[in-house]
């Protein structure tokens, strides 16, 4: 693959990313970044509002291809060096919330740590100076200050484009890399998820280091750049619940009750009326499905994990299963927009069609 260091002008970078060299420029002169751009808030886990700058159009094409370039740019390095990152579990191909929970599993301790106005910290020099001095990059001063253009909105890197994903994970690699050295020291296994940073370890004597090493580990972070929300901090005992992104990670993998709870009285509701409220707000039949999967998908991969745990009558459903069911029934067969057609046989859609083709 073509190094990034080999891009040396304007042209050079619309040859890397496929498109004709005068429509980089007018996406970079030809109209105003506002013009781009669509900005709308969604609420917080809190109830906070979190903004969201979404682009459009050409824009929004040209984030995606650089996206997959500068994916497949950091894949070829991982794959040149024999490296096998396990840090990063956020915006990653393979990689989910599961993934970066699973380290954490059946540990003594677990210690949350936040970090900051995460997407806040990126802003425009901190963009342009990354992809001027990386040893991976070294850009000409030019090219930085146009990948900063593309990718910047309003003088940061903006919730809600493609491309902010990949650039917050190369950035942040420095602090990580700073943050591996010092769990390695406390023996804590370390994973970061965004701006959700998290340690655990099966040392009973860490209770005792645990200052000292906030202390380095705080330090490491302000290094690179971040600080963190101290409200945030946490250490969580091995006897009480513990959490990481989301997931509760004692014995076995497992989301929270509550939210099991909330998505049966949704679906409920949907059932009952035709309409349910997700955060005070109109939910729709995709946002149901996709809480529905998210528990099947988790049941799934702890099966996969402790195969023992199925029972012999794994061929019946269980709870969550019929209730999964139950809503797979609703969306095809009562909710759809259109008429649906079972058939029995794989040819009897072809006499279907040359009947209604002969009407």
């Amino acid at each position: 693959m073509k190094k990034f260091c080999d891009i040396q002008s304007r042209n050079n970078l619309a040859d890397c990313l496929g498109i004709p060299h005068r429509k980089l420029t007018h996406i970079l002169y030809g109209k105003k970044p506002d013009s781009y751009y669509t900005t709308f808030e969604i609420p917080k886990r809190n109830g906070d509002p979190r903004t969201i700058c979404a682009p459009s159009g050409d824009l929004k094409t040209l984030q995606v291809k650089l996206t997959n370039l500068l994916w497949s740019y950091q894949k070829s390095i991982w794959e040149e060096k024999g490296i096998k990152p396990n840090i990063s579990h956020a915006f990653e191909k393979e990689k989910s919330i599961i993934t970066n929970a699973k380290i954490h599993r059946n540990k003594r301790f677990v210690l949350n740590l936040d970090l900051e106005n995460f997407f806040d910290s990126f802003h425009f020099g901190r963009v342009q100076g990354y992809f001027e001095k990386n040893c991976n990059f070294k850009l000409p001063h030019e090219v930085a200050v146009i990948l900063a253009q593309l990718t910047c909105y309003q003088g940061r890197l903006p919730q809600g484009a493609p491309s902010s994903p990949i650039i917050t994970n190369l950035i942040c690699q420095a602090m990580d890399i700073y943050l591996l050295r010092v769990a390695k020291k406390y023996k804590l296994d370390y994973t970061r998820y965004a701006d959700d940073l998290t340690f655990s370890t099966n040392d009973r004597h860490f209770v005792e280091k645990q200052e000292k090493f906030l202390a380095e580990a705080i330090a490491a972070i302000k290094r690179a750049g971040f600080s963190i929300n101290e409200k945030k901090t946490r250490l969580q005992f091995r006897d009480s619940r513990q959490e990481v992104t989301g997931l509760i990670v004692n014995k076995k993998l497992n989301v929270n009750h509550a939210y099991v709870r909330k998505t049966r009285a949704m679906a409920h509701q949907l059932y009952s009326t035709g309409e349910y409220l997700i955060d005070g707000v109109p939910g729709t039949i995709r946002q149901l499905e996709g809480r529905f999967s998210f528990i099947d998908h988790l049941d799934h991969y702890n099966n996969i994990l402790d195969p023992q745990e199925i029972k012999h009558d794994a061929f019946h459903l269980n709870g969550r299963e019929r209730q999964y069911q139950a809503f797979i029934f609703y969306k095809y067969l009562f909710a759809n927009d259109k008429p649906l057609i079972v058939t029995e046989g794989k040819t009897d859609i072809r006499y279907i069609k040359a009947a209604l083709k002969s009407l």
